[in-house]
């Protein structure tokens, strides 16, 4: 019962905050630049644009509450110490953030209110991304939007598209790179033809290291790393794994032919530029270019190595995946419960795409092709350079270029699809769909 009081509590709260949000015209807002290309406010910024400075002494106590979001302005409450609460009041745009206040803010000056409670959202990194609260044209001339789910959860106000409009695209998101240059389409391959072993049980296998580009210490990009695997008495199976080959000296006790000692030099390059550098905190700006340009370059050249290996990989007998998290884990010997049997295919996956009219938006949604039949791209995988299909997960297609590769990613990101407003598709979004029309099969639905 509580928690039924506790949510309808929250709906007249609500209400009551959107009966008296004040019209604040563009013009009579504070405004704060943002950083370039986000909708990041950094400490720097806000103290240029005030003078302003939290005393040491005394302590100054800040309270805050994020009120109601309503026609794309954030409300906030702010208590100073034992003062009255004031409400702020933000807009968040492309590149600036348009700040009022219940009281003393104009368009040429910052209240106090309004610079603590800003200053009260910074984190550790001396900054905090109004992202979230970034919703231009998804609101109607009530103020209310079809879109967008609007809830109080755990006492923070929180702001996503429901789950129908998931894939939402807002101005000025980055949308995948389609260059000019017309990249070709890989060859199918020959499946490769390998037998079991008949006088030993140690066998020579591979595996796809896999994991999350973006939540780990040691992330990486896929790669192929040798192992040394034991089948069971009847040879049709890897019953378990002694060690991961790292080197040619791991595997100087087995017989391995020439083809095998091929593969497994490619799987030791492909390890030694796996590892994703990633830009630090303090890192300035021409040393955080030259990182990402390194990780752009051996991700190019990891595809390279993929394509090399397929025609000696595909078909083989003794393929695993493993969700490594992170690099520092692919060493000793293979957990039995981590590694999963799966095909690395030869065929090549044709990237398509369903064009639906939606009324007052359009919906892209990709798929891919194989042999002529159309499916749905798995959600359980998201494996840089393969796509794999919702029916058949463990089956892996290797992607013909970088720009596919990218393209999976963005969208694998939204449920495989892309949700455009026709307010927003003309100046925002005609020129990447056009891209796409040229290089992709549309489909219209």
């Amino acid at each position: 019962m509580q928690k039924h009081t506790n949510r309808t509590n929250w709906k007249v709260g609500r209400k009551m905050v959107k009966d008296i949000l004040p019209a604040i015209a563009d013009k009579n807002f504070f405004r704060l630049p943002l950083k370039s290309g986000t909708r990041i406010l950094t400490t720097e910024i806000l103290n240029r644009y005030s003078d302003f400075r939290r005393p040491k002494r005394p302590y100054l106590r800040i309270k805050r509450r994020k009120l109601s979001f309503h026609n794309e302005l954030l409300t906030i409450g702010v208590t100073l110490d034992s003062e009255e609460e004031e409400k702020i009041y933000i807009k968040v745009t492309a590149s600036e953030l348009l700040v009022s206040c219940s009281v003393d803010t104009t368009d040429s000056y910052l209240s106090r209110y309004a610079y603590f409670a800003l200053y009260d959202m910074m984190s550790i990194y001396d900054q905090t991304d109004f992202e979230d609260y970034y919703w231009p044209g998804f609101f109607d001339g009530n103020g209310e939007s079809r879109y967008l789910m609007i809830r109080m959860y755990k006492g923070t106000l929180v702001v996503f598209p429901k789950v129908r409009y998931k894939g939402l695209y807002k101005p000025e998101q980055a949308l995948p790179s389609i260059s000019d240059k017309i990249e070709g389409k890989r060859q199918a391959v020959e499946v490769f033809k390998e037998s079991a072993p008949n006088n030993t049980q140690e066998i020579l296998g591979f595996c796809l290291a896999d994991t999350s580009t973006e939540r780990w210490h040691t992330n990486h990009f896929p790669f192929l790393v040798p192992y040394i695997g034991i089948l069971d008495n009847n040879r049709t199976f890897v019953k378990g794994f002694k060690k991961y080959v790292l080197s040619h000296g791991d595997i100087s006790a087995l017989d391995v032919d020439p083809i095998q000692d091929k593969l497994v030099e490619i799987c030791i390059e492909m390890k030694k530029i796996a590892l994703v550098n990633y830009p630090q905190y303090r890192d300035e700006e021409d040393v955080i270019a030259k990182k990402r340009a390194a990780n752009r370059e051996n991700f190019a050249r990891l595809l390279e190595l993929w394509h090399q290996a397929l025609p000696i990989l595909a078909g083989r007998l003794y393929i695993h995946y493993r969700f490594t998290y992170g690099m520092r884990n692919v060493k000793g010997k293979p957990s039995k419960q981590d590694m999963k049997p799966c095909i690395i295919s030869n065929e090549v996956p044709e990237i398509c795409f369903l064009w639906k009219d939606k009324g007052d938006y359009f919906k892209l949604e990709l798929r891919f092709v194989i042999v002529g039949n159309m499916h749905e791209v798995s959600q359980f995988f998201d494996t840089a350079f393969f796509v794999t299909a919702s029916g058949d997960p463990k089956r892996f297609f290797l992607l013909s270029s970088v720009t596919e590769c990218q393209l999976i990613s963005f969208f694998s990101k939204s449920s495989f699809q892309l949700l455009m407003l026709k307010t927003h598709y003309e100046d925002h979004c005609r020129e990447f769909v056009g891209k796409l029309r040229s290089r992709y099969r549309f489909i219209n639905r």
